[in-house]
């Protein structure tokens, strides 16, 4: 009967031990529950970059400003003119084909390039025979980096080899990388897109600093340079709300709200704070008006 009750007591321990973990572990993710206020980004025209972080620094806000991977090429006027002194780039593109190109995704602070081959039409077989002929990767590489025709070779033979040699079945199998340390030669592969593209598409998300410029020579797409402007988010906690404006150097903004999922959460109130931080900030206060939210009462 002892060993029975003994049992038993442990059983119920055991139980009680779960159910408290439960317990505990459902009160967390209440606790970190929230609810949100989200908006798409705008582009407000004029907008000083520098003097609305001033302003939101004036009003006591927290601002942080946000960095990227990519670096700024040194010496190219047009750019720093139109993208501001801070930019970055961040990546290069150029096409093969309609459906193969390479990418070079720049990681100034390791002091590597990421160089990546896309073949959409490969799938998850890729061979070596369907990666773009050697003279255009090694005259691509030479234009992209400070290196000669052996050292540009040198890494098209590691492509060659990731994917002879490579599991097609892994993740990644059909877009093989290979990490070069050689410095960065933006300018040249700049000059190339610019000298031969007789169309550009520029687009941007206001807001996050991204800024992607297509070349087109007619209808062929010739590749791609995408960059991050400066940016910040500017922050102001007021009695358990938390309100953030996203802003960078071409005047794009956007906005967020949250606080927790249990409190009382409304639009008008979101949108009268926006307005009082847009106003510190030298933003138009009535672009708090014409902003679309999207509400969110939970995260789970």
């Amino acid at each position: 009967m002892k060993k029975v009750r003994l049992v038993a007591v442990a059983v119920v321990g055991t139980v009680a031990a779960v159910v408290a973990a439960y317990a505990i572990f459902a009160g967390a993710l209440i606790g970190a529950d929230v609810a949100t206020y989200t908006a798409d980004g705008v582009t407000v025209s004029d907008l000083a970059y520098e003097d609305a972080l001033d302003g939101a620094d004036a009003a006591g806000y927290d601002v942080e400003r946000v960095r990227s991977s990519g670096f700024h090429p040194a010496g190219i006027d047009e750019l720093d003119a139109d993208l501001g002194p801070e930019y970055e780039a961040f990546r290069v593109t150029f096409d093969h084909s309609a459906s193969t190109r390479l990418w070079a995704t720049f990681y100034a602070e390791e002091g590597v390039t990421v160089v990546t081959l896309f073949a959409d039409d490969a799938g998850a077989d890729l061979t070596v025979e369907e990666l773009p002929p050697e003279e255009w990767l090694v005259d691509r590489l030479t234009l992209l980096f400070e290196m000669d025709d052996a050292t540009a070779a040198a890494y098209v033979d590691e492509f060659e080899t990731a994917v002879s040699t490579g599991d097609p079945t892994e993740p990644g199998a059909s877009t093989p990388s290979v990490e070069v340390d050689e410095p960065v030669a933006f300018r040249p592969a700049y000059d190339e897109l610019t000298a031969r593209a007789t169309a550009v598409d520029a687009t941007s998300t206001p807001g996050s600093g991204w800024h992607e410029r297509v070349y087109y020579a007619g209808d062929e797409r010739l590749g791609s340079a995408e960059f991050v402007l400066s940016r910040a988010t500017v922050t102001h906690e007021v009695d358990g709300y938390t309100y953030r404006v996203h802003v960078d150097y071409h005047g794009g903004v956007a906005v967020d709200a949250q606080t927790r999922a249990s409190r009382e959460f409304e639009e008008d109130a979101v949108r009268a704070a926006f307005r009082e931080m847009f106003e510190a900030m030298g933003i138009p206060p009535e672009t708090a008006d014409h902003v679309q939210f999207s509400h969110r009462g939970s995260v789970w």
